[in-house]
C-alpha cells in the first residue's frame, strides 16, 4: 500500500486524542526520541495528573496511570499503529504514524499562525501612529487623521485576507488527507 494509504485519519486521530491520558502519553514520548519504559511513563503522567513533580508521585498514584496504560491506552495506541510497545523490556517508542496523532497537539507557541500577535502588533502600532497624528508631533504633522485611520483600516483589511486564505488552505489540506 501507498505510504498516503496507510496515513490515520484525522477521525481516527481525534479518536485517539479524546483522552487525555493519551495525549499526556504522547506529548511525552514525542520527548523521547530512543521511546521510554512504561514505568517511567506512568511516573512521569502521574505527575502531570497530580500537577506534582514526578519525584514526588506515589506508588499509588503510579500505579493506577500504569494499570490503565497497561490495559487500555498503550494497547489501543499500538493497534493503531501510533507506539510500539516491547513487553520484554516495557520500552515504548513512537511510530511514524505518531506525526499523524502528535500534529494536533502542537501547542500555541509552536505554531506558526500566532495571528492574534499580528493583530495586537497593528492595534498598538496603529494606535500610536493615530495618536501621534492627532496630537501634531514632528513627523506625523503632515499627516491628517483621516489618512492614517484609513490606512490602519485597510492594513486590518489586508491581514484578515491574509488570515482567511491562509486558513482556507490548512482546511483544504486536511480535508485532502481525511479523503484517503
Amino acid at each position: 500500500m501507498s505510504e498516503e494509504k496507510d496515513m490515520l485519519s484525522p477521525d481516527q486521530a481525534f479518536d485517539i486524542l479524546s483522552n487525555q491520558r493519551r495525549r499526556y502519553a504522547l506529548h511525552y514520548l514525542s520527548d523521547q526520541p530512543e521511546g521510554e519504559k512504561l514505568q517511567e511513563l506512568a511516573r512521569q503522567l502521574a505527575a502531570w495528573e497530580n500537577e506534582i513533580a514526578a519525584e514526588e508521585v506515589s506508588k499509588k498514584q503510579q500505579k493506577r496511570v500504569y494499570v490503565s496504560l497497561y490495559q487500555t491506552h498503550i494497547p489501543k495506541l499500538e493497534a493503531e499503529g501510533v507506539v510500539d510497545y516491547d513487553s520484554e523490556s516495557g520500552l515504548i517508542t513512537l511510530t511514524g504514524h505518531a506525526d499523524d496523532v502528535t500534529t494536533y497537539l502542537q501547542d500555541d507557541e509552536d505554531r506558526s499562525d500566532q495571528w492574534h500577535r499580528y493583530y495586537l502588533a497593528l492595534v498598538v502600532a496603529g494606535t500610536v501612529v493615530f495618536t501621534a497624528t492627532v496630537l501634531e508631533l514632528p513627523v506625523f504633522a503632515a499627516l491628517t487623521p483621516t489618512i492614517v485611520g484609513l490606512t490602519i483600516l485597510f492594513a486590518f483589511g489586508v491581514l484578515t485576507v491574509q488570515y482567511f486564505l491562509v486558513r482556507r488552505r490548512e482546511s483544504q489540506g486536511v480535508s485532502r488527507s481525511s479523503e484517503h
